[in-house]
């Protein structure tokens, strides 16, 4: 199994990607069409809902990698410690790849929801 393969069958990966995508699709949509009648409006009710969404995110990257460090005691429990080393630092590596994911997708987001927050001010502005 490669590594992006043993990745992507990562329960906590395809929530963090799924989670991303809806984000990302609804700040950009949002930006991206500011003539829209119902656009403010839009923009308002969709402010808690990402505020959720992004925090979410680096949430899901922790639960990750708790989930990957309790398989890896597990598999030194199991395996009785034969190379107790190895084990450690492979299980610890791939278990923080949640984490570094999760604080990844949430960091842009929140910039690009930001930038949103300045748009929707400026055209508030000019009303």
């Amino acid at each position: 199994m490669t590594d992006i393969t043993h990745i992507l069958s990562n329960g906590v990966v395809l929530a963090l990607l799924c989670i991303a995508s809806l984000t990302y699709y609804i700040i950009f949509d949002l930006y991206s069409h500011p003539s829209r009648d119902d656009w403010e409006t839009s923009v308002k009710n969709w402010q808690i809902a990402l505020l959720s969404l992004i925090a979410a995110l680096p949430l899901l990257g922790l639960l990750g990698t708790i989930q990957g460090l309790l398989n890896t005691f597990e598999l030194i429990s199991i395996f009785d410690a034969l190379n107790q080393q190895a084990v450690m630092s492979g299980g610890i590596s791939s278990a923080l790849i949640t984490t570094k994911l999760g604080l990844v997708l949430a960091i842009p987001a929140l910039i690009f929801r930001q930038l949103l927050l300045f748009k929707y001010k400026a055209l508030q502005g000019l009303k």
